[in-house]
């Protein structure tokens, strides 16, 4: 089978990338191709990207909230959720209390972590910040 050493250039599309590859035929006639390891390359990135488009489109069609990269990566971080979603809410501790029923210092309190707060003070806080109670657990 005949070899190139030509780098591949970019395929604005699949009919790109089968041009880039090279058809032969072994002793028996089966019919072979050779693909560049560098094509496979850009093969798979475009494959990924497609994905993540489609999972993108997807998301959008759910009309959930989409956080900003800040706030999740506190999230992640293990910083206390209660005050992330406060925070990028743009609430103050008083805010939170008044707009939940719950008092300012039980809010201080859950965020610095001395006091966790019942099922129904987090169903509470959660419905005023508009999240999932999963979402402060």
């Amino acid at each position: 089978m005949k070899q190139s050493t030509r780098k591949p250039a970019q395929p604005s599309s699949a009919a790109g990338y089968a041009a880039m590859c090279q058809l032969a035929t072994n002793s028996k006639g089966k019919k072979l191709m050779s693909v560049p390891v560098e094509t496979i390359k850009q093969m798979l990135e475009a494959y990924e990207d497609m994905l993540d488009i489609v999972a993108f489109d997807a998301a959008k069609h759910h009309e959930q909230e989409y956080l900003p990269k800040v706030v999740v990566d506190r999230l992640i971080e293990g910083e206390n959720s209660l005050r992330v979603y406060r925070e990028h809410r743009g609430l103050t501790q008083q805010v939170l209390a008044n707009a939940s029923g719950v008092s300012r210092d039980m809010i201080a309190m859950i965020e610095t972590g001395r006091k966790n707060g019942s099922l129904a003070t987090i169903k509470k806080l959660a419905g005023a910040l508009d999240v999932d109670i999963e979402d402060l657990s």
